[in-house]
């Protein structure tokens, strides 16, 4: 198939993040019902660790297909592809320290949030900061039909 413009880049990249957004606001929801994570409904730990899987799988698909593919194209997107996947970092380190939160069972609803805000804090303005910085980019970048999945994984 040739190289096409099939998909709108940004907005693909904006949807995936709006996914992902959701899937930490029905965490959030989750907690607010709980007590404690080890005597909460199934559906607090199954919302968490599926929000935690899926921004993971984002940004690991962003890493490993997606900023290599812009990178070959637009070299010059060298230090914005560095930032971000410095905060990709960050926000893995967020999600891993929330988990652990989780699995210890004796984490308060109130700590649980805390911890869940500040995934939220960094991954909105680091959404934000993608999204602004690789906007125009994006309007020209060019991929095989089939990548969006690869690129921006499976949120």
């Amino acid at each position: 198939m040739p190289r096409d413009r099939v998909h709108a880049w940004d907005l693909e990249l904006q949807n995936a993040h709006h996914r992902l957004e959701q899937a930490l606001e029905q965490a959030r929801v989750s907690i607010r019902s709980g007590k404690h994570a080890k005597a909460s409904k199934p559906d607090l730990r199954s919302h968490c660790y599926t929000f935690c899987a899926a921004l993971g799988s984002h940004h690991r698909s962003e890493d490993d297909s997606f900023f290599p593919a812009l990178l070959r194209q637009m070299p010059e997107l060298r230090p914005v592809i560095e930032r971000l996947t410095r905060d990709h970092r960050r926000l893995a380190r967020l999600l891993a320290d929330f988990q652990r939160c989780l699995d210890s069972g004796e984490s308060s609803p109130e700590r649980l949030l805390t911890k869940i805000n500040e995934i939220k804090s960094v991954m909105n303005a680091h959404f934000a900061d993608e999204e602004r910085s690789l906007n125009p980019a994006l309007q020209a970048f060019l991929a095989q039909a089939g990548d969006r999945d690869r690129m921006f994984g499976d949120s």
